[in-house]
């Protein structure tokens, strides 16, 4: 469940590192705080099971991957 206050991550790869905040939930959308900018994002394209995608957001940062075993070789 998306709550207030939860940062999102840009899945987009040309946003690299670019978070937003959810600020609230109206019916099918979040409308999420970048800056001083407010932008509405579709639950739809919100995403919270760690797959990497070319577009949306996602509620788990890139680097905390859960499959991701290139880190943890010497």
């Amino acid at each position: 469940m998306l709550t207030a206050g939860q940062v999102l991550y840009d899945n987009d790869p040309r946003y690299r590192g670019r978070t937003v905040e959810v600020v609230r939930v109206e019916g099918s959308f979040a409308i999420c705080k970048c800056g001083p900018r407010k932008m509405q994002i579709r639950l739809a394209y919100i995403f919270s099971d760690g797959e990497p995608r070319r577009s949306g957001y996602s509620t788990i940062a890139p680097n905390d991957a859960r499959s991701s075993t290139s880190d943890t070789q010497p």
